[in-house]
């Protein structure tokens, strides 16, 4: 598979799973108390599961193997990066 075709679809779904990440862990604990727990509540870790779930879906339908490796790859540094940041954050 050519290599422009992987980099732009880890792309994109990063920039995807970063925003619903961001989104979706403000709003799914506010829409019912069991999704107060640590894999919705937590941007990180929602951002790490949407981003492995997509790339496993895309990798299932374009049948390729890099895809996989290379989006939970990136979705790891994704998770590393986002959990930096917010370690960084004051809240008061």
């Amino acid at each position: 598979m050519e290599t422009w075709i992987i980099i732009t679809i880890i792309g994109m779904t990063a920039l995807v799973s970063l925003y619903w990440g961001n989104v979706l862990s403000v709003k799914l604990p506010e829409l019912d108390s069991r999704f107060d727990a640590k894999p919705f509540n937590c941007r990180p870790c929602l951002t790490f599961h949407i981003m492995w779930v997509f790339c496993s879906v895309f990798a299932l339908v374009l049948w390729t193997r890099e895809l996989f490796v290379y989006g939970l790859l990136v979705a790891f540094l994704v998770f590393f990066a986002v959990k930096i940041i917010d370690n960084k954050k004051v809240t008061k």
